[in-house]
């Protein structure tokens, strides 16, 4: 093959040495495999790094193996590009340990991040294998070779920057579960278990808990960071003295397991350890009795010692006696007056961090590179300014108190202690840095947060960072992109802590005190508001001066116009439209989920406009709406997104805007005009179809490839929040490789978090075996799987299965095949009493009240259904939950009496679950606790059902599952 164009279009930094490598692979490799090359060559951020890994992984002695399974599974050689051209450190990994190739081909784990119960599984597993007996060794090797399917998940865009960090902190409990484990064992054997006599006068063994801070403790840990720990152990009198003291025992556990997890092995450190967190900080010793550790943050710890337990939380160890820590330190942390002293912690802090600044300014200067964690607007702001409000508001709102920085965000804004136009820059702005961050230490697994002086390496990290759509974008376009933003993020962060100084005295001299920004850019009070209105807008002041307005409807309206006071345009689009603003204020009332879309995005006010008009009116400019439960409506705008100019990201970018727009609009349907929930879940069903079948149209929407749907999405009844189960089927004769992209850029364009938000999560795992089973079934293969290997929950699950997108031939040919062989299921005795013992269970899951697995719920309404449809081999039956109840009882296979009852039942349950989603904009299993949520709640319901609860909803809720049990009860056979 002439490389000679290839190598020009890529672009290589030597074009020389990257023709020299090509020609020695097509030697190598096979011909499909090298025509592949150069696409994925030209996708990479460092093309010259991953062809010289790629040339060294198959020139090694041992590269026959590797090779071999190269060819045998080509999508492998777009993970083997990405891991090279992301990481050499990760890639030097890789070719260390090329059974890694084979896991990856065999698995197929990428759709999926890894739990806790995960990472030990495969642990043991590892280590069972190896014949190394260094632990520290061990560990670093498995950490290693874990990343690497972490890095390809987050470089592929499988996951978003939250869950990439929450899984490289679960894989660091577990290395450091390990490596306690493994001391414990060694002092155990050398020293006997420690005890001690507890408050009963029992003699017991002593625990111990490693918790985690900073970082670690939010589930935010980077590739490569350091983990702050605190080694506690349980407080009493030892029984009977040992050869050495339990302090004595545990200062040496802590001092082995730093040691070992420090210890610098052929595969470097498991991690740099830092105690200084702990009490006393580097005076104190390793480990701390439970006992020391409350006295010492209840009476000596520095205010900045407990800003750093707002992040704190168990790893390791003893989780009961971590638990014990973290609820007696929480009133030191949070206080339920507003809390000045974290406004001083922060104000101090600022100047002591822009003293440091200021000594690295030169050094600065002079490499030209810019900090992404330490520089002014960096992380470590964004970081310190969540957690000082967290701090100041915490104590009087519990629901404040979490470690995640984004999550937090999330929650503040929610509050309003975050104006929307703040919230996106400030969780854009981490979105950013961390990622830049992340592609920062990746590339050879240093801690590094400055951005490199050279200019190829500048284009580079771009690349890395944005993908191949900056390709022919300079260097100066990222630094200049990154100042912007974290100039922005500066701003936020000095108006909303340095100004507090003031804000506090107005407190002390008995004044209204609000944590809030300068007149500039923060929520201006009510009555600023209206004063505004009143010059400007009579009309607007009309609707916001209004007396008998609620609470929490003026202080959400205060929210959405404070927004709009950020840009005039926003503001004079209020100004002319009062009246939309007017009917907007139920939705004020009623949804902080619809509230948070309005406030960010206020051009939705012609959404609720249009709903507001005339039936008669002039409908050219009517909502799109979709046909009756069971019917796609195929909406023309999402048809034209796939056909419209633009890159890939662009219009990934529209198809979230539309489909935010389409969940707003039928949010606000059910709150203006009280309709129908089956009619609302078919609505938000038919929205997601049209977004599945965009992502494929965008994809490419390859022949011999299908979408379908299971679950929620299966019956029509998808929500608020619901995750969509989907089955990617593919044609016996098409080829793997291109579909299995095709169908990770399906779930990347639905899942994947963006500046636009996400559109929901996509889950695969209801496919044939499971996460290890193949991302593509066949007809036959399903065939094949439900004839002979298909649990009994597989029959029920798939009865809901239905075509989404893709060729619907395909799907016929794949329902058949499910069809056809779940019938083996009716004719096993032992079918009824398999799905008895799986309903059984799911009650006992969840000792809380819970709409959908308590006795009498959801599931056992839903249980019937799918478990008479497989017995009695009723196929063809799609739709909701009502139309399959009907069917049954037109067939008589359900009597109308228990058809009735279950009706009712199903239609409450999905009502309460679905306005609950609307009220809180969360998936919830019960009613919500606070008082103003729980009560909207009972009265949307009320008005939807046009029914009145006298005892109250939760009773009625009680009243329906006594109902529900004995039908279930008697079409499962029970008590026969």
């Amino acid at each position: 093959m002439d490389w000679a164009a290839a190598v020009s279009q890529i672009g290589f930094r030597d074009p020389e040495a990257a023709r020299a490598n090509l020609a020695r692979l097509e030697g190598r490799l096979s011909p499909g495999v090298v025509a592949a090359l150069p696409t994925l060559l030209a996708e990479s951020p460092d093309p010259d790094s991953a062809l010289n890994l790629l040339e060294r992984l198959t020139g090694a002695p041992e590269s026959y193996e590797p090779v071999r399974r190269l060819d045998r599974s080509r999508f492998l050689i777009h993970y083997a590009i990405a891991v090279f051209g992301y990481s050499q450190w990760l890639g030097e990994t890789l070719i260390q340990n090329t059974d890694l190739l084979q896991n990856l081909g065999r698995d197929r784990t990428l759709d999926r991040s890894h739990s806790r119960e995960d990472f030990l599984e495969h642990f043991a597993r590892f280590r069972s294998r190896s014949f190394e007996t260094d632990i520290s060794l061990l560990l670093a090797r498995f950490k290693k070779r874990e990343y690497i399917r972490i890095m390809l998940r987050d470089v592929l865009g499988i996951a978003p920057l939250a869950e990439t960090t929450a899984e490289i902190s679960a894989l660091s409990d577990v290395l450091i579960e390990e490596a306690r484990r493994y001391v414990d064992g060694l002092l155990r054997n050398r020293y006997g278990t420690p005890r001690h006599i507890d408050h009963e006068g029992r003699v017991v063994d002593t625990p111990l808990a490693v918790l985690s801070m900073g970082k670690l403790g939010g589930n935010e840990l980077n590739y490569s960071s350091d983990v702050d720990l605190l080694f506690l152990y349980g407080d009493g009198e030892p029984d009977p003295p040992g050869e050495i003291t339990n302090r004595e025992y545990f200062i040496r556990l802590a001092q082995q397991v730093t040691e070992v997890l420090a210890r610098v092995s052929r595969e470097g450190p498991v991690f740099r350890i830092d105690l200084r967190l702990r009490p006393q900080g580097a005076e104190g010793e390793p480990a701390v009795p439970l006992g020391h550790a409350i006295r010492y943050y209840a009476n000596v710890a520095h205010d900045w010692e407990l800003q750093a337990l707002i992040k704190v939380r168990h790893s390791a160890g003893d989780l009961n006696l971590a638990r014990d820590f973290i609820r007696a330190v929480q009133p030191f942390v949070y206080r339920e007056e507003l809390n000045f002293a974290a406004i001083e912690t922060a104000v101090n802090s600022l100047e002591k961090i822009g003293a440091h600044r200021r000594k690295r300014l030169a050094e600065v200067r002079r490499s030209g590179g810019i900090d992404v964690k330490l520089d002014r607007g960096g992380i470590r702001d964004i970081e310190f300014l969540v957690q000082c409000l967290q701090r100041v508001y915490g104590g009087a709102e519990t629901w404040l108190r979490s470690g995640g920085t984004l999550f937090s965000l999330q929650k503040l804004h929610d509050k309003g202690h975050i104006s929307g136009k703040d919230f996106h820059e400030l969780s854009q702005g981490y979105l950013f840095l961390r990622t830049v961050e992340h592609r920062l230490q990746l590339r050879r697994g240093q801690q590094v947060h400055r951005l490199p002086p050279s200019e190829a390496d500048l284009r580079v990290l771009y690349r890395s960072v944005a993908g191949e759509e900056v390709r022919d974008r300079t260097a100066e376009a990222f630094v200049t992109q990154l100042r912007k933003s974290m100039a922005a993020v500066a701003d936020i962060y000095e108006r909303t802590i340095h100004n507090q100084q003031t804000q506090q005295r107005q407190e002390r001299e008995g004044g209204e005190f609000r944590l809030a920004p300068p007149e500039t850019g923060r929520e201006k009070s009510y009555q600023q508001i209206l004063e505004r209105l009143a010059a400007d807008a009579p009309a607007l002041y009309e609707v916001a001066a209004q007396r008998d307005l609620t609470t929490h409807t003026r202080r959400n309206l205060q929210r959405f116009l404070s927004a709009a006071f950020t840009s005039s345009e926003r503001y004079a689009a209020l100004v002319h439209n009062p009246e939309a603003v007017g009917r907007a204020l139920r939705l004020f009332q009623v949804s902080d989920y619809l509230t948070d879309i309005l406030v960010r995005h206020p051009q939705e006010l012609d959404t609720i406009e249009k709903i507001a008009a005339p039936p008669n009116g002039d409908q050219s400019a009517a909502l799109f709406k979709p046909e009756a439960p069971g019917g796609a409506g195929h909406d023309p705008m999402f048809g034209f997104l796939a056909a419209a100019a633009g890159s890939r990201g662009e219009k990934l970018a529209m198809l979230r805007q539309h489909y935010r727009h389409r969940m707003f609009a039928a949010g606000s349907r059910d709150v203006m005009e009280l309709r129908p929930v089956y009619e609302s879940l078919s609505e938000m069903s038919a929205a997601a179809d049209d977004a599945i079948a965009a992502a494929l149209n965008i994809a490419g929407h390859p022949p011999g490839f299908a979408v379908l749907a299971l679950g929620r999405l299966g019956s029509w009844e998808f929500d608020l929040g619901s995750d969509a189960d989907l089955l990617f089927v593919r044609d016996e004769q098409a080829e793997t490789e291109p579909l299995i992209k095709v169908a990770e850029h399906i779930v990347e364009a639905l899942a994947a978090y963006t500046q636009d938000g996400t559109l929901f999560p996509v889950d695969l795992r209801l496919r044939p075996r499971g996460t290890e089973g193949e991302l593509l079934v066949t007809p036959e293969s399903l065939a094949a799987y439900f004839s002979s290997e298909a649990q009994p929950w597989e029959a029920l699950t798939y009865t809901k299965l239905r075509y989404v997108t893709g060729s619907e031939e395909l799907a016929l040919r794949a329902m058949t095949a499910v069809e056809d062989h779940v019938l083996r299921f009716a004719n096993d005795p032992a079918f009824g009493a398999a799905v008895r013992t799986m309903r059984a269970k799911l009650e006992k899951s969840d000792s809380e009240p819970n709409f959908k697995v308590a006795p009498g719920g959801f599931y056992d309404i839903d249980y019937i259904l799918s478990y008479l449809l497989v017995m009695y081999g009723v196929k063809d039956v799609q739709g909701n939950t009502r139309e399959r109840l009907h069917t049954l009882a037109a067939r008589a296979l359900l009597s109308d009496d228990d058809c009735a009852t279950l009706d009712a039942a199903a239609e409450l349950l999905r009502t309460v679950g679905h306005v609950v989603r609307l009220v809180t904009g969360r998936s919830r299993k019960a009613l919500p606790m606070g008082d103003h949520p729980r009560r909207v709640s009972e009265q949307l319901v009320s008005r939807i059902l046009r029914r009145t609860f006298r005892d109250g909803l939760e009773r009625e809720l009680e009243r329906t599952y006594k109902l529900v049990r004995p039908v279930y009860q008697k079409v499962l056979g029970i008590g026969e």
